[in-house]
């Protein structure tokens, strides 16, 4: 399989697959609790950015986007009765790479670009070579 050989460290810690490959949407949506559109920072007709974000790669303009759909910064990685967490990541230049969602019980789910969605342990199972580092941690009350 695909992940296997191009994620290792995800592969060595375990994952399940939770979808089929799909390429309407994309980890932002995913975490943003869409799955019919791809949301990104890019110009494009077939592309979806919320207005209250600026349009840029930065890790800060994917912060705007979960501020204004409600969410705040926590540092809190544990389950939280009550809340949706996520995590984004960023790679060293500053700009987002990725967005992971926490499940009731703890586990976590990532979209993989137009892949399939995966559960997996920790936020950090991803490969930082592929996918960055947890930048933050955010929530909002269900």
């Amino acid at each position: 399989m695909w992940i296997d050989k191009q994620l290792p460290h995800l592969a060595a810690e375990g994952y399940e697959l939770t979808s089929d490959p799909n390429s309407e949407y994309n980890c932002i949506a995913y975490a943003a609790g869409e799955t019919d559109r791809w949301w990104t920072h890019i110009k494009r007709d077939d592309y979806y950015w919320p207005d209250h974000a600026s349009r840029t790669p930065s890790i800060a303009s994917l912060i705007e986007v979960f501020v204004g759909l409600g969410y705040e910064q926590c540092d809190e990685t544990s389950d939280q009765t009550g809340f949706r967490k996520i995590a984004l990541y960023a790679d060293q230049r500053g700009d987002w790479t990725h967005a992971a969602v926490q499940l009731p019980g703890g586990e976590w789910s990532s979209k993989l670009g137009p892949d399939e969605d995966i559960s997996h342990h920790t936020p950090e199972s991803l490969d930082r070579s592929a996918y960055g580092e947890v930048h933050c941690f955010m929530r909002r009350p269900l």
